[in-house]
C-alpha cells in the first residue's frame, strides 16, 4: 500500500512572519531619534543641573568617607575628581581633618554654577541672561588672581578664592544658559511641522503605494487623488477617475459601422442606378 509522504503546510499561526519592510524600520527609528531629541530640548536644563550638582556632592562626600573609614569608596571618588581639579593641598578646604575632592576655587566655581543652574531651572528657563560684555568682565578677577600667583607675583587668599571663583561660576551660567535656550526655542511654525513629520513617520506603507493607473498611464495619487485602499491578492484594482485636465477618450467605432458609413458617403456607380 502506497504512503502518501507528502508534507503538509504549516498552520499560519507557526508560519515565519513577513519581514519588515526596510523603510519602515527606518521610520520608527527616525521617530525614535526625534522623541529623544524633543525629549532634549525639553529637558537638557534639568541635565545640566544634574550633572553639577552630582560633582558639587561628590565632592562634599570624599571627607565624610573618609571619616567613617570608606576608603574604597573615597579614593576612587577623590582620583577621578582629580580630572577637573589639581586638588593642591594648601588650597582646599577640610572637613574632619580631610580634603574635599576639589580646592578651593574649583568647588566655588561647580557649587556657584549648580546654584545658578538651579535657578534658572526652577524660573521656568526664564531667566534673562548677562550680555557678552558683562560675561568677559567675570573673567578679569579670576584671572588676575589666578595668573599673579601663578607667576609667584603674590599669594591669594581662600577668600579671594571663594570670592574669584563665585563670580566667574555665575557668570558662566547666566550666560550660557539662556543663551542656549534661546537657540533651543521651538516656535509654533516648527512644532507643527515635527507633528506631521512624526505623523509621517506612523504612516502605513499601504497608504503611500499607488492603486493603479489611470487611462492616462499615470499612478492614483499623481492625478491628486488619494487611495483609501489598495487592492489585496485575487482582488481586481479599482478604476480611477481622470482629472479634469485630461481629455477623453474617443469612442470605438466598430468596423461594421465603419463599412456601413462608407458605402453610404460613396457616390453610386451607373448600374446601381438603374437597379434602384
Amino acid at each position: 500500500m502506497a504512503i502518501d509522504q507528502g508534507v503538509s503546510p504549516l498552520p499560519q499561526s507557526l508560519a515565519r512572519p513577513a519581514p519588515v519592510p526596510r523603510r519602515r524600520r527606518s521610520a520608527r527609528l527616525n521617530a525614535l531619534i526625534e522623541g529623544l531629541g524633543s525629549w532634549l530640548l525639553r529637558y537638557w536644563a534639568y541635565g545640566v543641573t544634574a550633572l553639577l550638582g552630582s560633582i558639587v556632592l561628590l565632592a562634599v562626600s570624599v571627607p565624610f568617607l573618609f571619616y567613617f573609614g570608606l576608603d574604597t569608596l573615597a579614593r576612587p571618588i577623590y582620583f577621578a575628581l582629580h580630572l577637573i581639579c589639581a586638588q593642591i593641598p594648601s588650597h582646599s578646604f577640610y572637613i574632619f581633618g580631610h580634603p574635599l575632592g576639589m580646592c578651593e576655587r574649583n568647588f566655588s566655581i561647580y557649587a556657584s554654577m549648580f546654584v545658578g543652574s538651579l535657578l534658572f531651572v526652577l524660573s521656568k528657563r526664564r531667566l534673562p541672561g548677562i550680555p557678552w560684555w558683562l560675561w568677559a568682565l567675570t573673567l578679569v578677577p579670576i584671572a588676575l588672581d589666578g595668573f599673579t600667583q601663578m607667576f609667584g607675583w603674590r599669594e591669594s587668599t581662600p577668600l579671594l578664592r571663594v570670592l574669584t571663583g563665585t563670580i566667574f561660576g555665575l557668570g558662566n551660567v547666566l550666560f550660557v544658559l539662556p543663551l542656549i535656550e534661546r537657540n533651543l526655542v521651538v516656535t509654533p511654525e516648527m512644532n507643527a511641522a515635527l507633528q506631521l513629520r512624526r505623523a509621517l513617520a506612523y504612516q502605513p506603507l499601504t497608504s503611500l503605494a499607488p492603486v493603479g493607473l489611470g487611462p492616462v498611464g499615470a499612478p492614483a495619487w499623481a492625478n491628486g487623488q488619494v487611495p483609501a485602499q489598495t487592492a489585496t491578492a485575487g482582488q481586481a484594482l479599482p478604476t480611477v477617475a481622470l482629472s479634469p485636465t485630461a481629455e477623453p477618450a474617443a469612442p470605438s467605432v466598430s468596423i461594421r459601422q465603419a463599412r456601413g458609413s462608407s458605402r453610404s458617403t460613396a457616390p453610386l456607380t451607373q448600374q446601381e442606378k438603374t437597379s434602384q
